[in-house]
C-alpha cells in the first residue's frame, strides 16, 4: 500500500479543492445566492449593533468601535472555519450512517485529514473582505493603530480560534460512530457561534460566574473572537494568549484521540 508523504497530502488537498471549485461553478446561482445571503446577514448584524449603541454608550466596557472590531473578528474566524471545515464536519454523520466511511478508511492517507479537507465552501470566502472591512472601519472610527506585534498576535489568534472551533465540532461529529445519526451538530455550531459573538464580560455574572469560567478556562469558546479583538482594541494579555494556544493544541490532540478511539469501535457497512 502506498504511504502518504507531505507532498502527496498537498496534491490531495489540491485535488479536493479543485473538485470543490468545479462543483461550485456547476451550480453558479447556488453559489451567488449563498454569498448574497451571507452578505445580507452581515448588514442586518451591523444594523443590530447600531440600534444597541443608539441606546447606550458601551456594553460592559466595550465601545461601539471595539464591538464592531469584535464583530469583524468573529466574522473572519467563522468564515474561515465554515469555508474549510463546517461542511466536512457536517458530512461525517452521513458517511457513518450510509456506510460510505468505508471508502474513506481504505484510502492510503490519514482518515481525519481526508474527512476534514475533502470539501471547500468557496461561498463562505465572500465574508472575508466584509470582515476585514468592518475591522478596518472599527480601527479608523476608534482612532486605533496596529503595531507589528499586535498584528502578528492577531493573525496567530485567528488561526488558533479556527483550530478550537474545528477541534470541538470534529470531535462532536465523530461521536456519530457511536450514535449513528448525529443530528445535533448544527445546533451545537449555532450556539457556539452565538456565545462567541458577544463580549465575554456579559457572561461574567451569569450563574455566579460558573458559565464564564467554563467558557473561558475549560472550553475557551468565548476567547475565540474576544481575545484577538482585545489584543488590538483593548489590552494585550500574554497569559491569556498562551492559554488559548495551549487549549487549541490540546483540543486538537483530543479530537485525534477521539477519532482513533471511534475507528476501533466502527463497524463497516460490509461487517
Amino acid at each position: 500500500m502506498l504511504t502518504a508523504t507531505p507532498m502527496r497530502y498537498l496534491r490531495i488537498i489540491r485535488t479536493f479543492w479543485r473538485n470543490s471549485l468545479i462543483r461550485e461553478m456547476t451550480f453558479r446561482w447556488h453559489f451567488i445566492i449563498n454569498a448574497a445571503a451571507e452578505l445580507g446577514w452581515i448588514v442586518l448584524m451591523l444594523i443590530f449593533i447600531d440600534v444597541i449603541y443608539a441606546n447606550t454608550g458601551d456594553v460592559r466596557g466595550w465601545t461601539q468601535a471595539q464591538y464592531l472590531f469584535l464583530t469583524g473578528t468573529h466574522l473572519l474566524i467563522t468564515s474561515i472555519f465554515e469555508a474549510f471545515f463546517w461542511g466536512n464536519c457536517w458530512r461525517v454523520s452521513e458517511l457513518v450512517r450510509t456506510g460510505n466511511l468505508d471508502f474513506v478508511l481504505v484510502r492510503p492517507a490519514n482518515a481525519q485529514f481526508l474527512l476534514s479537507f475533502e470539501r471547500l465552501d468557496y461561498s463562505s470566502f465572500a465574508n472575508v473582505p466584509a470582515a476585514l472591512g468592518i475591522c478596518g472601519y472599527a480601527l479608523v472610527s476608534g482612532g486605533r493603530s496596529v503595531t507589528l506585534q499586535q498584528g502578528l498576535v492577531f493573525v496567530v489568534l485567528i488561526f488558533a480560534g479556527v483550530m478550537i472551533l474545528y477541534a470541538l465540532l470534529f470531535t462532536f461529529a465523530v461521536t456519530s460512530v457511536w450514535l449513528i445519526r448525529q443530528t445535533g451538530i448544527e445546533g451545537l455550531w449555532f450556539y457556539t457561534v452565538s456565545l462567541a459573538r458577544y463580549p465575554a464580560e456579559i457572561y461574567r455574572r451569569f450563574l455566579g460566574g460558573a458559565l464564564f469560567f467554563v467558557l473561558v478556562f475549560v472550553v475557551p469558546v468565548l476567547l475565540v473572537s474576544n481575545l484577538p479583538a482585545n489584543v488590538v482594541m483593548r489590552t494585550f494579555e500574554p497569559g491569556m494568549v498562551a492559554h488559548v494556544l495551549a487549549a487549541g493544541l490540546l483540543l486538537l490532540a483530543a479530537s485525534t484521540v477521539v477519532m482513533r478511539l471511534a475507528l476501533r469501535w466502527y463497524r463497516s457497512a460490509s461487517s
